[in-house]
């Protein structure tokens, strides 16, 4: 889902708007304006709400547009968690506007929880930055994989099926949610973070990030997920990678070790044809 984490983005965005730290002391809080930083903060949200996303593109910082490279891959961030905003309102600006704003919007949206295949609803108070660039303002609004897409490729071993629902593309490293479903009659024990890898069609691997920021590295799954008997897991995999280019590749993941309760012999699951498609091309639209 977007506005992946609020606190860092704002952050983030203060640091690179604003030159002067005392005209941005923290909690120094300014009702919304009426003015044109507001008027395109506005904009962009509404193009957003109304899934406009080539008119979003190209509201954003060089930057930015940079990082995405094509509005269609903007596009898929939002198309992967089918998240489209409902309603917003802006309740809060902060910064004088001499060198931008940080705007607080508050957004209700609905978007596809993975974990449960069903679509929900969420109200949450989102960033939104504003920079001066060319003479111009320009919207600053990070945080997001430079592309993604939803899919549902599975292997299955052992009563254990796990399933790939979405792959995101960041800068430097690959984010796969991934789910564990047991259907078998005994316990499962998988220990990702010993030994699986993503490889893509040409075999080159990557391998997990393994570390204690949480963000990255998925506690559940690191410390070794015990599954009983009709239970299931949704989590995030993170791999490591060096900075690559948007084209098209087919990727495949393999998951081990997992263990039976009373096998003799650790065991592990492919899931193949992971084909890195943006959300809605695989149905042709």
């Amino acid at each position: 889902m977007r506005r992946r984490c609020a606190a860092w983005v704002a952050a983030n965005m203060v640091c690179a708007a604003m030159s002067a730290p005392p005209a941005y002391a923290r909690g120094a809080l300014a009702d919304v304006p009426h003015d044109a930083q507001t008027a395109l903060v506005e904009r962009y949200l509404h193009a957003l709400r109304d899934a406009r996303y080539a008119a979003a593109f190209a509201m954003l910082n060089a930057g930015a547009r940079a990082y995405y490279q094509t509005s269609e891959n903007f596009r898929s961030v939002f198309a992967a968690d089918a998240y489209r905003i409902t309603a917003f309102k802006l309740v809060e600006a902060r910064a004088d506007g001499t060198l931008g704003r940080v705007y607080f919007a508050r957004e209700t949206a609905r978007y596809r929880d993975h974990a449960h295949d069903v679509d929900v609803s969420v109200t949450a108070t989102v960033p939104v930055g504003v920079v001066p660039e060319g003479g111009a303002w320009r919207i600053k609004d990070p945080g997001h994989p430079k592309r993604a897409f939803a899919l549902h490729a599975a292997g299955q071993a052992h009563g254990l099926r796990v399933t790939v629902k979405k792959m995101s593309f960041f800068a430097r490293r690959i984010e796969a949610v991934v789910s564990f479903v047991n259907t078998g009659t005994v316990f499962v024990t998988a220990l990702p973070y010993a030994k699986s890898v993503l490889r893509d069609a040409a075999g080159q691997p990557y391998r997990l990030i393994e570390s204690r920021d949480w963000s990255l590295t998925d506690r559940t799954l690191f410390e070794g997920l015990r599954l009983a008997p009709n239970a299931q897991y949704t989590g995030t995999l993170t791999f490591a990678c060096d900075a690559r280019d948007d084209s098209a590749r087919t990727f495949a993941l393999t998951i081990a070790p997992l263990l039976d309760d009373g096998g003799d012999l650790p065991f592990s699951i492919e899931v193949d044809a992971i084909a890195a498609v943006p959300a809605g091309k695989e149905r042709g639209e």
